[in-house]
């Protein structure tokens, strides 16, 4: 299908489900606060009678008394409150259907997360949006939970951490906060589906049957729909957290969307409480906004970067993160050395091809927002396999044993750029000196984030929102490899060796690489590939030599 042609297919179905899901949780809420604001009437005349409420709206009043069924005569002409939930959920479902599960995966998966396969995140995401909902069924049916309503409680939030977490640490963090709104989604709209109308219709039958209602049916009914009042919250925030990658793709993602549902349900709790309850309601309301704010001091952990201006000349916004910056001084048993200094030093190279044996494999094909492939024409594939004649692009060459106890302090002055084009990072593999500026660029129309996943450095999770962006970072700790990804994109990544010396190279588009300036010793020389792994190489390096050294990968045997 032409992509334009799918991107608006998912406007109007979020058009779609935005106007039904409104719709539904209008007039839930509107029922809820209905129920506690209605005032008996001694002198009402009607077999029944729960209480009534006079309202003014639209130039006229409006007069409505709630009537027990069973004494009540049922009316000819009796609305029910329903599609606004079927239209919700099935507009939803197949949104999550047309956003994660088709592409081979392009949005649902995340290498940075976890290695499983499409149909296993498929099923992991099935399960959660429909087995869950037998889970939640059953132990609501109990009649241990009826009358315990606590313990019924316990363990609905115990299977929401459970799925939480797993989602969080299978999926991408965009699909996990997804499906787990389509799963509380899911419960809401099976509430009503499935027990909420059946005991109403069975209540409406018995009372034109004129015989006696089992009023258990209207507790069971109400109280599912009391469960999806507190669920509303929850669902409308992570429906607004697929704008916000700083909730999904923070590190701790489970632990924010967790929190974020506790606050919801607690502010939930304060706006049903606050009138026949008020002060059960303040405590809630203040351990709601507590929260909040706990969640919005722990997310802001991981990113310190401050804005220093935008520069008019080159329209882009530079910003500066220094990571625990620190000048690194030779202790008296190091050797101090400028790697530059071929004068006085009698140096060598090392130079060499990779090569690769065998058909080469393809990237992943890409299913992408039309804004990413504007320039491009035909399939995409992802980047992380580039081979042209055999040659391999993107293997990192360097010296992994032979430098103990060197200093080096000759940190280049220019800036190493990382830039965000076409939905993908290019280069896909860098590789930088402790201290040296790696430049970070937004080069598309589209919003993009960048988001560490480090052991060693500092984490951040930085938004790009403007095209030309720019982001200037300097690594202060060495680190092969950490990975900068785009959380709003989960298939964009790219790897960054942060290195604490001077020798080290990337292959070009022909294999090749060079390391300059190595002084004479016994090394150890490793490749790296993405892909396919890394080999070593014991080698001996002796004065002003040229010396030559190809590796070969091969391709992996099915």
């Amino acid at each position: 299908m032409d992509q334009e042609i799918f991107d608006w297919i998912l406007l109007l179905v979020r058009w779609l489900h935005i106007t039904v899901a409104v719709t539904w949780i209008g007039t839930s809420i509107f029922f809820m606060w209905l129920d506690r604001t209605l005032k008996g009437n001694p002198d009402s005349q009607n077999a029944g009678h729960v209480g009534e409420l006079w309202m003014v709206h639209g130039g006229g009043f409006y007069h409505v008394e709630k009537l027990l069924m069973g004494p009540t005569k049922v009316p000819v002409h009796l609305h029910w409150f329903k599609w606004e939930a079927y239209w919700t959920w099935m507009s939803g479902a197949i949104l999550v259907t047309l956003i994660f599960y088709t592409g081979d995966g392009t949005f649902l998966l995340d290498s940075a997360v976890s290695n499983i396969t499409y149909w296993q995140g498929v099923m992991l995401g099935i399960f959660s949006l429909i087995g869950s909902w037998f889970f939640y069924d059953f132990l609501w049916e109990r009649t241990l939970t009826k009358n315990n309503p606590l313990v019924g409680h316990l363990f609905t939030i115990l299977w929401l951490i459970a799925m939480t977490y797993i989602l969080c640490h299978t999926l991408s963090g965009r699909a996990a906060y997804m499906h787990i709104g389509g799963m509380l989604g899911t419960w809401m709209t099976a509430n009503v589906f499935m027990r909420i109308i059946p005991r109403q219709l069975k209540m409406v039958d018995a009372s034109r049957q004129g015989v006696p209602v089992n009023q258990e049916w209207g507790k069971n009914a109400k109280n599912r729909s009391t469960h999806n009042t507190y669920f509303t919250l929850p669902v409308i925030f992570i429906m607004l957290s697929n704008h916000f990658p700083a909730t999904y793709g923070h590190e701790y993602n489970w632990l924010i969307l967790l929190f974020m549902c506790g606050a919801g349900a607690a502010i939930r709790e304060y706006f049903v409480k606050r009138i026949d309850q008020p002060a059960r309601a303040t405590k809630f309301l203040v351990l709601g906004i507590a929260i909040l704010v706990s969640v919005i001091w722990f997310s802001r952990g991981g990113s310190t970067a401050k804005s220093t201006g935008i520069n008019d000349n080159h329209a882009h916004m530079e910003t500066a993160l220094v990571i625990e910056k620190k000048t690194v001084e030779p202790t008296p048993s190091s050797t101090s050395i400028s790697a530059t200094n071929t004068e006085t030093t009698a140096v060598a190279n090392i130079l060499g091809v990779i090569s690769f044996e065998g058909m080469p494999p393809k990237g992943k094909k890409l299913n992408l927002p039309s804004g990413c492939n504007e320039n491009s024409h035909g399939d995409v594939y992802s980047n992380e396999i580039l081979i042209k004649n055999g040659k391999l692009q993107n293997a990192l060459v360097r010296i992994t044993k032979g430098l103990e106890g060197k200093t080096f302090t000759d940190i280049p002055s220019e800036a190493l750029e990382l830039d965000q084009r076409g939905c993908q990072y290019s280069p896909r593999v860098i590789a930088t000196r402790v201290g040296q500026k790696v430049t970070f660029i937004n080069s598309d129309k589209l919003f993009h984030n960048i988001r560490s996943v480090t052991q060693n450095n500092k984490s951040f999770n930085i938004p790009m929102p403007k095209k030309d962006q720019r982001v200037t970072m300097v690594f202060d700790k060495p680190e092969v490899f950490m990975q900068s990804k785009c959380s709003v994109h989960p298939w964009m990544g790219a790897y960054i060796a942060v290195i604490d010396h001077p020798f080290f190279s990337l292959t070009n588009d022909k294999g090749e690489f060079k390391i300059k300036n190595l002084a004479p010793g016994n090394y150890t020389l490793e490749v790296w590939h993405e892909v396919f792994g890394t080999q070593t190489k014991e080698i001996t390096v002796k004065e002003k030599d040229n010396l030559n050294i190809d590796f070969s990968f091969k391709a992996k045997e099915n």
